[in-house]
Order: C-alpha cells, then sequence, then structure tokens
C-alpha cells in the first residue's frame, strides 16, 4: 500500500515529468519554425504546425 507522501511525491514526479516533456516539445517546435521561416517556407511551416504526420517528417528531415 502507498501512503498518501509517497502517492503525493509520485505526483510531483510526474508534474515535473510532463512540464519537461513539454518543455523539450516546445523547442522542437521552435527549432523547426525557424529552420523554415529562415528558408522562407511558408506554406511547409503553416502545413506543420496542422498536421502532425508531416511535421514528424520534417523533424526527420532536419534531425530535430
Amino acid at each position: 500500500m502507498i501512503s498518501y507522501a509517497e502517492e503525493r511525491g509520485e505526483k510531483r514526479g510526474e508534474k515535473k515529468g510532463e512540464k519537461k516533456g513539454i518543455k523539450k516539445g516546445e523547442n522542437r517546435l521552435g527549432m523547426l519554425m525557424k529552420i523554415l521561416l529562415d528558408d522562407k517556407r511558408y506554406a511547409d511551416a503553416k502545413r506543420a504546425s496542422e498536421d502532425e504526420k508531416y511535421r514528424e517528417q520534417l523533424y526527420k528531415e532536419f534531425e530535430i
């Protein structure tokens, strides 16, 4: 049986991990958008913002 304190600690750890994951995803998307905008690939930037599969293709293309 998990104590209340252990449960709270686990929830805090989950929230920390979630925050790190969100930050990593934001940085990844920011890097992709910067590359696309610097290269004037506006249509690709728009599509990547709306299409998850296409965005993943671009991450692979740019090794992000």
